[in-house]
């Protein structure tokens, strides 16, 4: 295990590239699934009931959401799109971030209108985004 709060710039952080690219295939598996069972929705018919249309949009906006929470804190700390590409979440001290930091840390990330918190990365020593600063988290590569 890594200590991580005493470095500074490292090569152990993520790149900018590896970031951008993990949530390009997140973002692509999220919306294929989610196009997948708008489609069985729409082919069973079950939008006939009042009650399924809140439901169903309150899926849709929590799926994302409980997908980076829930693989971010899971032993391996990444999501499928990290996985790919050789990278993980941790908190500030290496270790898998809980599911309540995770879950913090996805709130901006299915906001569309908090994206741009994404180039705090650029500017930051530890290359955090904005997500990351909220909830104490390092985004490093899978082999530190």
């Amino acid at each position: 295990m890594t200590f991580i709060s005493g470095y500074s710039l490292s090569e152990d952080y993520a790149d900018h590239l590896q970031r951008i690219g993990a949530f390009a295939i997140d973002v692509a598996l999220i919306t294929a699934v989610s196009g997948a069972i708008a489609l069985v929705v729409e082919f069973t018919d079950v939008l006939s009931d009042p009650a399924a249309v809140p439901l169903m949009s309150a899926f849709h906006l929590l799926m994302p959401w409980f997908y980076y929470a829930a693989m971010e804190s899971s032993p391996r700390g990444a999501t499928i799109g990290k996985m790919i590409l050789g990278i993980r979440v941790t908190d500030t001290e290496g270790f898998t971030p809980t599911f309540g930091r995770a879950a913090l840390r996805a709130i901006p990330k299915c906001l569309p209108v908090l994206w741009p918190g994404y180039l705090a990365a650029v500017f930051t020593q530890r290359r955090q985004a904005f997500h990351d600063l909220i909830a104490r988290t390092l985004v490093l590569r899978s082999g530190t």
